[in-house]
């Protein structure tokens, strides 16, 4: 059952890892009981696709910036960074597909809200970005973020008991180490990026360096039209060459997975549960390295062999577009401070999830 930068391009290079990655492929759903109670929208019954047929991955790009250091107290509640980046994966077992979706960072949707002494939390209305910001732990900022993208989706706790998998969260400083032990990755240079590295212009294809990976994949202002569209597509641009790249090397040596996860230095969120609804705390369950590297810039709370394995059995998965909600830009308040805000067409994240979680029984 689905369970449970700024930073965006951070997450390439999980989304490059998950992009090829999933569990073995299942027997169909339908004929398969679930644990899962239907769900009513529209006139329509909808029953939750089986545990075996889908697999839920949610990608985190975070904009910490503690450059691979382990950081066991972040010295206060909001200073967990932006999750910019987040990309939803739905691997589909059945039809061997993984589908993406990417949110954009300034969606406006509730997220849980920390007080300062980490004991009390409740929702507020914010950008998604915020999400990842609140919580005394690294563990409660990737929690925050995943419950944001399930409920705005509609499929939080108690709601549907529909939940994320799991998570792999990347700290924004490791894209240059993601894209140097690729062997760099080759893209088109659409946009005109001399303002930072007079060599990366218009009209050439280019393989990346560690420092041109981070300029193509998360900078914005002197580039193009400067917004966050924009960057968005090189992102998504990056992701398609990368998770081509890695899946040649996956196939010629499976050995691959394991040096490329620790190369990333692999940090293994203990806690016992993804989504415990709101109320953690600071005396949770704090990750523990499971790489031997002096640099740690994943988390996720599946093991690496899970990792490995997903990786490995999803090579013949096809790897379908990556989607967005629809919905339009706007300028708004966040307290007294002027602030881009996207906002979602009604329910959109709700018939998204329908479509690729649910199947209509009736």
């Amino acid at each position: 059952m689905i369970r449970s930068g700024i930073m965006r391009f951070a997450l390439l290079l999980l989304t490059l890892v998950m992009g090829v990655t999933s569990l073995a492929a299942a027997d169909s759903a339908k004929g398969q009981f679930s644990f899962l109670p239907t769900v009513e929208y529209d006139g329509k019954t909808y029953q939750a696709r089986s545990s075996s047929d889908v697999t839920t991955v949610l990608l985190i790009g975070y904009d910490y910036q503690k450059k691979g250091e382990i950081v066991s107290d972040q010295e206060g509640f909001i200073n967990g960074g932006q999750s910019d980046f987040l990309l939803l994966l739905v691997f589909d077992h059945e039809n061997k597909q993984i589908r993406q979706l990417q949110f954009d960072r300034d969606t406006m949707t509730d997220v849980i809200y920390i007080s300062r002494d980490g004991k009390k939390s409740y929702p507020r209305r914010l950008q998604l970005c915020l999400s990842h910001a609140y919580g005394m732990t690294q563990e409660e900022n990737n929690k925050n973020s995943v419950w944001a993208v399930e409920n705005l989706l509609g499929i939080a706790g108690e709601n549907d008991g529909a939940q994320v998998d799991w998570y792999m969260a990347m700290d924004i400083t490791g894209i240059n180490r993601l894209n140097d032990l690729l062997g760099g990755v080759t893209v088109p240079i659409e946009d005109d990026f001399s303002h930072y590295d007079e060599t990366m212009t218009p009209g050439k294809t280019m393989k990346l360096t560690g420092r041109q990976a981070m300029i193509y994949c998360r900078l914005r202002y002197y580039i193009g039209t400067q917004d966050n569209k924009n960057r968005m597509r090189r992102q998504r641009t990056y992701m398609k060459a990368a998770a081509k790249l890695l899946k040649e090397k996956l196939a010629d040596d499976p050995g691959y997975a394991n040096e490329l996860l620790n190369g990333m230095g692999l940090i293994f969120d203990t806690s016992k549960e993804l989504d415990d609804g709101f109320g953690f705390t600071s005396t949770d369950h704090r990750g523990t390295p499971i790489t031997d590297t002096p640099t740690h810039y994943l988390m996720t709370n599946q093991s690496m062999d899970g990792i490995v394995s997903m990786m490995l059995n999803s090579l013949d998965y096809e790897i379908c577009p990556v989607e967005n909600l629809p919905g339009e830009h706007t300028i708004g308040y966040i307290g007294q401070n002027k602030a881009v805000e996207f906002i979602t067409e009604k329910d959109a994240g709700i018939k998204w999830a329908l479509d690729a979680l649910y199947y209509p029984i009736n």
